[in-house]
């Protein structure tokens, strides 16, 4: 600009003539600007990529049956004989790379119905491989059985003896000893399949097998001026129009997306430079070979003007193994990001309004046509791996934000549900309780509620473990300590403690641990502190690895010593079971126990409750069942608030027994009237939230709002859970990714809400209002406290893809202050 500014100074020859001058600097100056900021590639996001790749799952899985229709065929002069609109066969290599797709998603997805769809197709095609025995593409539905097979819920449904019985007659036999993957397609469909098997069955035989096969290949198609693949010898003499080599964009896209699938499951042992070697040659013919519009050629060294239309399905391998490559450290971010983010915006602009992925060449050997009104699965396999790969890529090198909407109260905190209390108030400060998911630390948190910001955080226990079950409870002591007790996730007989300094919770006395006796592997969790005035004793309610089952042990001196072990609540589902139990305090002298037969894994739960007092269990009306001296509450003894579908009986598609109940809060009104929160599984995308209230004389149950999708696949009961206020149990918090009041998903993560709900409501009067909205993270496992006059809404944020994999911060509202602050 003021390059032009000097120009109006200069005296040219005429008023005109400047003007024009001047005209054509402008328009000169504001192309170069709009070429420089076209060159000037976005970050995507990654909530919007998993939703586009969420989006084109979704339409494969919609018209799977019907995909004939939308097959892309060749153009009617390129027509070949077996050319039809025929659904593929469910085992075939086409299906194959979609099912490796799709479960690509499912490990980045927070919707189960991905993995599920996959647990169907296997099922009811008996965990078998295709017809041919030798070939490759025969062999590739392995691989999501595999996947599938290695995920501890699944590892006795999804069966790997039909594959593992293929692989070892193979290498029995004289001809599995001959050359067979002599086509590059062959290098994705089969060697992610052995070197998988190796992985799960620990046996080297299988890799060998693969390396031999691989290397055969190798040595046969590979091109080491060009460092790409030939489709297959036929192609060592072809050239393109511009008399360069033909090099097939599909076909080394099945190599390098191979070579993603199958690195990872090397052993430590194996000498897998060979590999890494040639994906990184790979990638960097690929970085030379881009086109301007992001994607391959469908022959990648041909001429633009003989491949004039996009072609995906080789562009979304490429895409996958450069995300791949780029998170494993095998390729340099800033290198190939800007190649990555130029293939994958070209992709998005494939997908079509309704999901569909077009721009897929036709099944075939060679590059060839595409066509932008047409799919084919494999294509879509590609892009889904691609869209889930750099959903990785970009959660880890270009995170989100943290959502700030709110207060942070704790930094790297997280919690189960069976651990009260979590946090407590005195002298002004919240004291939150929490585990980290980076460290495993054991963690305080400490926020003054006056000044309203973060005092600090203690560590208790260094690298106790990764496990959201290890949170410890708290407890303020009458001396103005207050004592936090925890334990590891039932591998240790030991529970741990440690109380502060009176008055100073930034420090916090030497830990001592308490060794529980008894002849069980299993070790204890699930610290629960509660104190009966009437008895002076603090209890530690917690679940022992003897029984399996709700226990406790009392304290006189407030924690610093502990009696003996007592079991409390007794199974009456046959085997080693656990009733889960939360506690919640009615009165000074009173607990309130609210309980499950068992897990909802393996049993369709009932809801029950009764009232512990002076040793002895209640009904919420006062009727005495039965002394804890003649031995532990049975689960049928207490009163049942829902009955559960009551069996064990479940389909392989619902992890979690359907109809099956778990408790997740309880609070009590100025009555001291109990009000039991819990969610119904009815199955991995469809929970419920339900309240029972007593009113002095009756039990009003009823439901109050979906509950979404459950967490994740491996514990597919956990729901974002309900808190109320202890107050007013009448206000209600839930944590759910759907809309509350219609079960409509809102394509977003789980938010908080909050309704006032009286007795006599149910889902169909009740209004949510939502305390946080369009977030980048979850929000789960609301909580309430309230003392000294503050009341506190705290839940979690933050990435939780398992209870051991989360990085969680404690978000909030300070509800209400004391009068004096107002």
């Amino acid at each position: 600009m003021i390059f032009i500014i000097k120009l109006l100074s200069k005296n040219y020859h005429t008023k005109s003539f400047r003007l024009t001058y001047l005209l054509a600097l402008l328009l000169t100056l504001v192309y170069s600007c709009k070429q420089e900021n076209a060159n000037q590639l976005q970050t995507p996001h990654s909530r919007e990529v998993l939703s586009i790749t969420e989006k084109v799952a979704d339409w494969q899985i919609e018209t799977f049956e019907d995909m004939g229709k939308y097959r892309a065929l060749p153009s009617s002069k390129n027509k070949r004989e077996w050319d039809n609109r025929k659904k593929h066969h469910e085992l075939d290599w086409t299906c194959a790379a979609l099912y490796s797709g799709m479960f690509e998603l499912s490990t980045v997805s927070h919707d189960p119905k991905y993995v599920n769809w996959l647990v169907e197709i296997g099922d009811r095609n008996n965990w078998q491989l295709n017809k041919r025995f030798y070939h490759a593409d025969d062999q590739a539905v392995g691989q999501f059985y595999l996947s599938l097979h290695q995920n501890v819920r699944l590892k006795k449904i999804a069966s790997i003896e039909p594959t593992k019985r293929r692989f070892d007659s193979i290498m029995a036999s004289e001809k599995g000893k001959k050359y067979h993957w002599d086509w590059c397609d062959a290098l994705f469909m089969a060697p992610p399949v052995w070197v998988r098997l190796a992985k799960v069955t620990k046996d080297s035989t299988y890799l060998q097998y693969m390396d031999s096969q691989y290397k055969m290949a190798y040595n046969e198609l590979w091109d080491p001026e060009e460092n790409l693949f030939y489709r297959d010898k036929s192609y060592f003499d072809k050239r393109e129009k511009n008399g360069k080599k033909i090099f097939w964009s599909r076909g080394n896209g099945w190599v390098f997306g191979g070579l993603a699938l199958m690195i990872p499951d090397f052993p430590e042992n194996f000498k897998s430079g060979f590999y890494k070697d040639l994906f990184v040659k790979m990638a960097e013919r690929l970085k030379e070979t881009q086109r301007e519009d992001g994607t391959w050629s469908a022959g990648i060294l041909g001429d633009l003007k003989d491949y004039p239309t996009m072609e995906s399905s080789g562009t979304s391998f490429f895409t996958f193994g450069l995300a791949w490559g780029i998170n494993q450290g095998l390729l340099e971010k800033d290198v190939f990001e800007p190649v990555l983010f130029k293939a994958w915006n070209a992709l998005v602009k494939c997908v079509d309004e309704k999901g569909m992925l077009g721009f897929v060449q036709p099944i075939g050997a060679k590059p060839g046509e595409s066509f932008q009104n047409y799919s084919e699965v494999y294509g879509v396999g590609a892009f889904l791996a691609a869209g889930s790969e750099l959903y990785k890529y970009l959660s880890k090198f270009h995170p989100p934000s943290r959502d700030m909407s709110h207060s942070t109260f704790m930094e790297d905190g997280g919690w189960c549900w069976y651990q009260d209390p979590r946090a407590v108030i005195s002298d002004g400060k919240l004291v939150i309780s929490g585990i980290s998911g980076q460290s495993g630390d054991v963690r305080i948190g400490i926020y003054d509620l006056r000044s309203e910001k973060i005092d600090s955080t203690v560590v208790l226990h260094e690298n106790l473990e990764v496990d959201d079950h290890d949170a410890p409870a708290l407890f303020k002591r009458p001396d103005d300590r207050i004592l936090a007790v925890w334990a590891m996730h039932s591998k240790e007989k030991i529970h741990y403690s440690s109380v502060t300094e009176p008055g100073n919770y930034l420090n916090w006395m030497n830990c001592k641990l308490f060794e529980h006796d008894y002849n069980h592997k299993n070790g204890v969790t699930y610290m629960n502190l509660f104190y009966l005035k009437n008895e002076g004793t603090l209890y530690n309610f917690f679940r022992d690895g003897l029984t399996f089952n709700p226990t406790f042990m009392k304290s006189n001196d407030f924690g610093d010593s502990w009696g003996e072990s007592t079991h409390f609540i007794a199974n009456d589902i046959k085997g080693y079971q656990r009733p889960y139990a939360r506690y919640h305090q009615i009165d000074e002298n009173t607990i309130g126990i609210s309980y499950t037969d068992g897990h909802p894994r393996r049993f369709g739960n009932n809801i029950y409750y009764v009232e512990f007092s002076n040793n002895i269990f209640y009904k919420a009306d006062g009727t005495k069942i039965k002394d804890i001296n003649s031995g532990p509450l049975r689960t049928s003894e207490g009163e049942k608030l829902y009955s559960g579908s009551d069996t064990n009986e479940k389909s392989i598609l619902t992890e979690s027994v359907p109809n099956s109940a778990w408790t997740c809060a309880m609070g009590t009104d100025s009555q001291n009237y109990p009000h039991i929160g819990y969610s119904l599984y009815l199955n991995d995308s469809d929970h419920r939230f339900r309240i029972s209230s007593w009113d002095g004389e009756s039990w009003h149950d009823r439901e109050i709002a979906y509950a979404g999708k459950c967490l994740y696949k491996i514990e597919s009961s956990y729901t974002g859970l309900l808190a109320f206020d202890p107050e007013d149990p009448r206000k209600v918090y839930i944590s759910t990714d759907v809309d509350p009041s219609t079960g409509k998903d809102l394509g977003g993560v789980h938010e908080i809400y909050m309704a006032h709900i009286d007795l006599n409501d149910d889902i169909s009067t009740i209004k949510w209002k939502p305390i946080t909205s369009n977030s980048n993270y979850r929000n789960i496992r609301p909580i309430v406290v309230n003392d000294e006059g503050y009341k506190v809404l705290l839940w979690l944020n933050g990435p939780w893809n398992t209870f051991k994999d989360y990085n969680a911060n404690v978000l909030g509202i300070i509800l209400d202050t004391p009068v004096e602050n107002k």
